[in-house]
């Protein structure tokens, strides 16, 4: 189907025979049939817009703001648990005590023995989708790591995919200042995936090449024996003593970003945010 073709089709206007107008008449009924069309998509009403409308701001759910940088801007979320609050059985002034001889043991990971616990940097993704690739999006990157006494956990959240460059970048930033990683299952999930998205947004990646204590095998080999699975939820509740009330479950977590893409109400992601923080907490429980 020829460009005219198409326009006519778009601006409802009649198929005219063809003539012998010049090419400069053809040329301006062209740019004619074209400024109507996008005149016309003007007054379109996207998709979205009534229920946008009724939206709830992400900071009104979410306590954070929207951290600039020269790269992009994000959404970034920051908590801190004091020495005194409770995390399941601990208080988070225990799980400042964790002892990294006994980490580097269980973990088979003797590069580790030397470091302190404020070292670390507990990292856990919220992603489109579990296949993998450069198809899966980690749109919620979630962190922790001990101040003296307090646990400090920092989420960063792409609003839009557009987002990401900016947020690896930071976290790039924030790995640069700490020596060991932490993580559950992240050598086989999240770290992969994060060094895939940082070569697709050019971005220096630094979390390969640190220290990695994944904390998914020590745990199946001292709790298989105990436990029904080496699951963190299951770990939660049968070791840590965490209870989880209202917890989203896991699978529904990126239909809630691609609803929440559509229609930007904060509302879809209250409990996203709870749960990713949540799992970084209780990486560094489990540490203990």
């Amino acid at each position: 189907m020829s460009l005219k073709d198409r326009l006519t089709r778009l601006t409802g206007d009649a198929p005219k025979p063809l003539s012998s107008d010049s090419r400069q008449d053809k040329l301006s009924e062209l740019r004619m049939k074209i400024e109507r069309v996008m005149n016309r998509r003007e007054h379109i009403i996207p998709a979205g817009t009534a229920a946008r409308r009724n939206a709830t701001p992400l900071e009104d759910v979410v306590p954070g703001e929207e951290a600039r940088t020269p790269y992009g801007n994000f959404f970034m979320s920051r908590n801190i648990l004091k020495a005194g609050d409770p995390h399941g059985n601990a208080r988070v002034s225990d799980l400042s005590c964790a002892s990294m001889e006994a980490t580097a043991f269980f973990a088979g990971l003797q590069a580790v023995q030397g470091m302190c616990i404020a070292d670390g940097l507990f990292l856990d993704t919220e992603t489109t989708g579990l296949a993998g690739g450069t198809g899966t999006f980690p749109f919620l990157i979630g962190l922790g790591w001990f101040e003296e006494a307090t646990f400090v956990t920092c989420q960063l959240f792409a609003r839009d995919f557009s987002e990401e460059g900016a947020m690896l970048r930071h976290l790039s930033e924030l790995a640069s200042n700490k020596r060991f990683l932490v993580t559950f299952n992240g050598k086989a999930f999240d770290v992969n995936l994060l060094a895939t998205r940082f070569i697709l947004n050019r971005c220096r990646e630094t979390l390969t090449t640190m220290p990695h204590v994944d904390l998914l095998h020590p745990s199946r080999r001292i709790l298989a024996h105990r436990l029904e699975n080496a699951r963190l939820a299951t770990i939660e509740t049968h070791v840590l003593g965490v209870e989880r009330d209202g917890d989203i479950p896991g699978f529904e977590i990126p239909q809630r970003y691609f609803d929440w893409l559509r229609r930007r109400d904060g509302r879809l992601l209250g409990d996203v945010f709870e749960h990713n923080r949540m799992d970084v907490v209780s990486m560094a429980s489990l540490l203990k």
